[in-house]
């Protein structure tokens, strides 16, 4: 899928990829903090990442990739990356099942759920095959000479447990990349995308009229409007008018 980037995107994109060169370069686990504002784009931003991540010619080690988030979210971003990676073919999304030979490939992303680690990282494709659990797919994956990046969506609701559980599975990734709108710990090195410039692509609205038919004031940071006052069938025959108005001009 090919997707026209608004000009914050590409900059942010450049930004991550020079930043996570830089840090590769270095000995040791490395965090680079990816913050962006809620409908900026995120998941779109860090899979052209990822393209531009493994197509880049001056990354001379191969790279494997793990991307996790809380609750399902996971199971949302994986389909959404396989949609972007369709045609390009960069990178395949995989879940434990999917795996060959019980490692993380080349330009291959691992996807799972972050509360999935217990205490003792054992986190299994089967309960019963305990030599796949993910510090021994990890090990596997880096006796074949690869990198690792770890992607932790959403990572603020993470962030009381993230190094715990980081070192419970041996994660030990070469880079971790934590991606959320409000992060919560510091980096090696930060990416961040200003909300002005969001609003400024229109990718969030800078105001809202709500209630245009009724007096609407601004106070302390919310609106009070005198639709409020107003019995429960006016209010309701407002909402049915909207919705009329709302479906024609998507119709439109």
């Amino acid at each position: 899928i090919t997707m026209q980037l608004k000009i914050y995107q590409e900059n942010a994109i450049d930004d991550l990829l020079n930043k996570t060169k830089k840090l590769l370069a270095y000995v040791g686990n490395k965090k680079l903090v990816f913050k962006s504002p809620t409908g900026s784009g995120k998941t779109l931003m860090a899979a052209e990442f990822l393209k531009t991540l493994v197509d880049d010619r001056e990354i001379r080690q191969p790279l494997s990739f793990i991307w996790t988030a809380p609750r399902k979210l996971h199971i949302q971003s994986k389909e959404r990356l396989e949609e972007y990676f369709q045609d390009s073919r960069a990178l395949e999304c995989l879940y434990f099942e999917d795996l060959s030979d019980r490692k993380i490939g080349e330009n291959e992303i691992l996807f799972f759920n972050w509360e999935s680690i217990n205490k003792k990282g054992n986190l299994y494709i089967r309960d019963n095959e305990k030599e796949n659990n993910l510090s021994n797919i990890l090990a596997r994956t880096r006796e074949d000479g690869r990198k690792i990046i770890l992607i932790i969506d959403e990572s603020h609701y993470s962030a009381g447990q993230m190094d715990d559980k980081e070192k419970s599975a041996d994660i030990n990734a070469d880079v971790t990349v934590e991606v959320s709108a409000t992060p919560l710990l510091a980096g090696d090195e930060t990416v961040n995308v200003q909300i002005e410039d969001v609003k400024e692509e229109g990718m969030i609205k800078k105001s809202v009229v709500l209630n245009e038919d009724f007096k609407n004031v601004l106070s302390k940071g919310k609106i009070k409007t005198a639709l409020a006052e107003s019995s429960e069938k006016v209010v309701i025959e407002q909402a049915l008018k909207k919705q009329k108005e709302l479906t024609e001009m998507y119709k439109k």
